[in-house]
């Protein structure tokens, strides 16, 4: 039997790890764990695919601005899960990979266009997520990190957009050393497109969308669809492997070997396997 139901308005749904504020036209989607300065867990990549996806189905919505309660927008991955446990089966590696590659995929091709308001840490998962926005505006406090490859992991699902962003070679530096680098660095990079004292973030963000709603829709949304299926295109033979490559790399001896307490001066003993 079909479910004829009228689904719930948007403003009295609720989910365990963000919330929905702003107007039905530009919605602000904020990420609600600040006790763990937003680390990115299963139940919060389940919660960003349910919301943007109900944002996308919504005519009214034009903008979204994805932005973090507390002192950082998004600290990377939630390690107390166990996502990057070397001892889980691969299926479950590939499993939980498979789920944020699906959120970053429909966040970059959902029609609404979106604006990753960032500051504080933006570590890893938070990098992709913002990332996989189609703007990006920093608080000067901003810090970005994608610290995989030292720690003994892939992240095949933030290396393309990366290359977009910042350019081959900037591209290397940020996804192979894994170092911070504050906002005015990234600003010149080309990852940010804006670089705002922390007191005006919000405001910026809301400024831009503003911006946005002054542009036709249609067109509007068209292009950023446009753009997206030119760039998604080229991007699908490293992104489709992320979550095989992120499960490989986890069970890799190297990957243990890259966690493990070592005296001051000692070098690590990879293993290649």
């Amino acid at each position: 039997m079909t479910d004829t139901r009228t689904p719930a308005p948007l403003e009295r749904l609720r989910w365990e790890t963000l919330r929905l504020e702003g107007s039905a036209t530009v919605r602000h989607v904020v990420l609600n764990r600040p006790r763990v300065l937003n680390a990115m867990n299963d139940r919060m990549k389940r919660d960003l695919h349910d919301v943007m996806g109900k944002l996308d189905l919504d005519p009214a919505c034009r903008v979204v601005i994805v932005r973090g309660e507390g002192r950082s927008f998004c600290s990377g991955a939630d390690l107390k899960e166990g996502s990057v446990n070397p001892t889980s089966s691969v299926a479950r590696l590939m499993r939980r990979s498979a789920s944020g590659k699906r959120m970053r995929e429909l966040i970059g091709e959902m029609a609404p266009i979106t604006i990753a308001a960032v500051h504080g840490h933006c570590i890893g998962a938070g990098a992709a997520l913002a990332a996989a926005c189609d703007f990006r505006i920093a608080a000067e406090s901003a810090s970005l990190a994608i610290k995989e490859v030292p720690v003994g992991l892939t992240f095949n699902g933030v290396i393309a957009d990366t290359v977009h962003l910042v350019g081959v070679q900037h591209a290397r530096e940020l996804l192979i050393f894994g170092e911070a680098h504050p906002a005015g660095k990234l600003l010149d990079w080309g990852y940010w497109d804006q670089v705002v004292p922390d007191d005006q973030l919000v405001a910026a963000a809301q400024a831009f969308a503003e911006r946005l709603l002054a542009v036709p829709p249609i067109p509007a949304q068209l292009t950023k669809l446009s753009i997206a299926a030119m760039v998604r295109a080229l991007d699908r033979p490293v992104f489709h492997a992320d979550p095989a490559g992120f499960a490989l790399s986890a069970r890799s001896k190297d990957t243990s070997e890259a966690r493990r307490r070592r005296a001051p001066g000692e070098a690590p003993r990879w293993q290649f396997e």
